[in-house]
């Protein structure tokens, strides 16, 4: 069993935390009710959904071609386009820009900066780095990591991160929520005004303009990116869409189900360097491999490329409202997490995530792009089983329990040798926190069998 996995048995305790299991179910909950309200902004939503996954899957079968075109159209642009290996290459060409600029970074929140290890990256170079969103600047606080792909303090309750605030400024533990905001964003405001480099994701790449979309509420990456005078963007090759006018369902359909509400509050497309005193004057875009070419090679698991990292499938995945976000190890969580780690980080390593679904199918039903997550599921369990890269232990549990279930024999046994066989299988993976059944005095054959009704 690799460390990975000894770690998320460690911290999959964390289900039986009555405390964080309130804290979740509400936060998750608001989100439904908002999600249910959006669904009204359109008069027929299937067929919205139906239209992105055609697109995204579109893009998917030509992104060779897509990602051709958007570097020549950002080079035209006077933008630089760098291909990048593995995160290990992205974080060198960051370094590469960065190296020359040590009056700070401010980044945004992206899965994709979490991906490569951008926090860690620049504190071990000793380079400040400052959050743009309101959430991480939260996170960064308390040092910890972002719980779910959009609502980054989901775990933290109002006083928490009163205390906090507290703590590092002195701010009045009871304030409001409003004014707890509101001093947040002086603060970022403050931080953001000193960096010279700002490092964003990207939603979308689009190919025909060689433009690089930004999707937010808060209006901070808008702002980071006017006062900086670089800006680099990281971004997945399977980032790429053909037009900007695919934007116009996809758009309105991620901001529904990322956050219910019918359009983000702020949309910008960047073209290229500021050709004016405001804005970046050095645009760079790190196109980011780091796995994605072997899920395209296969056929199944492709699909989950077309994500667009709303965190909707996490925000209603019952396995990511138990266990949390930090049992999954990766910055990628729930539903979309366990299709993707496997292989991009090794089966070896990752392939538990694979068991981390109860296929209820709830995830599927919020993608925007119709993401068959089941499917996609069963797949890396078939590849688990082909790899061998399961618990041993669970495979010979599973082994002696077919067996036992196969041998009329021992099914008929008597019902305190059924129970003692079933302790010495069973009671140590799975039942440390449940109560084992009582096993029935008759087997289901004793009880049909004729001998069985003429004695009663």
């Amino acid at each position: 069993m690799s460390d990975y996995q000894n770690q998320f048995r460690s911290d999959s305790e964390i289900a039986f935390n009555e405390e964080h299991w309130q804290k979740m179910n509400y936060n998750t909950g608001c989100y439904e009710k908002r999600f249910a309200s959006s669904r009204g902004n359109y008069r027929n939503a299937e067929l919205e959904r139906q239209r992105a996954f055609q697109l995204r899957n579109r893009s998917l079968l030509n992104m060779e071609k897509l990602l051709v075109d958007f570097e020549t159209r950002c080079k035209e642009n006077g933008g630089q386009v760098l291909w990048a290996c593995d995160a290990n290459d992205a974080l060198d060409m960051i370094w590469e820009i960065v190296g020359k600029r040590h009056h700070g970074v401010v980044r945004s929140n992206s899965t994709v900066l979490d991906e490569i290890g951008v926090d860690r990256f620049m504190k071990l170079k000793g380079v400040p780095l400052y959050h743009s969103s309101i959430g991480r600047y939260i996170l960064n606080l308390v040092g910890k990591a972002p719980y779910h792909p959009v609502f980054s303090a989901l775990n933290l309750s109002k006083e928490e991160i009163g205390l906090a605030l507290n703590e590092h400024y002195k701010l009045k533990a009871d304030s409001t929520t409003k004014q707890m905001v509101n001093f947040i964003r002086h603060q970022v405001s403050q931080e953001v005004a000193k960096a010279q480099v700002c490092l964003t994701g990207a939603n979308y790449l689009l190919a025909d303009i060689g433009g690089v979309v930004l999707s937010e509420n808060e209006g901070n990456i808008l702002r980071s990116t006017s006062t900086a005078k670089v800006h680099i963007v990281v971004a997945g090759l399977d980032k790429v869409i053909s037009s900007v006018d695919d934007l116009g369902i996809l758009l309105p359909l991620t901001s529904a189900h990322a956050t219910g509400s019918g359009l983000a509050a702020v949309n910008t497309i960047v073209t290229g360097p500021s050709s004016t005193d405001d804005g970046p004057h050095h645009l760079y875009v790190i196109l980011l491999n780091n796995g994605r070419t072997e899920l395209l090679e296969n056929e199944v698991i492709r699909q989950s490329l077309s994500c667009t990292h709303c965190g909707a499938c996490v925000s209603v995945c019952p396995i990511y409202k138990n266990i949390g976000g930090y049992t999954y190890g990766t910055p990628y969580i729930g539903p979309i997490g366990a299709v993707m780690a496997p292989l991009m980080y090794g089966f070896n390593e990752f392939a538990h995530m694979a068991s981390l679904c109860s296929l209820c199918g709830r995830c599927t039903e919020v993608c925007p792009v119709k993401i068959p997550f089941e499917d996609l599921i069963i797949e890396n369990r078939r590849l688990m089983a082909e790899r061998h890269a399961g618990d041993p232990r669970y495979d010979s549990l599973v082994r002696s329990l077919v067996s036992h279930c196969k041998s009329r024999k021992k099914m008929d046994c008597p019902q305190w040798i059924k129970k003692m066989e079933y302790k010495q299988l069973v009671v140590r993976s799975w039942f440390t926190k449940r109560t084992l059944p009582e096993m029935a005095p008759k087997s289901f054959n004793q009880l049909t069998s004729p001998k069985s009704k003429s004695q009663q």
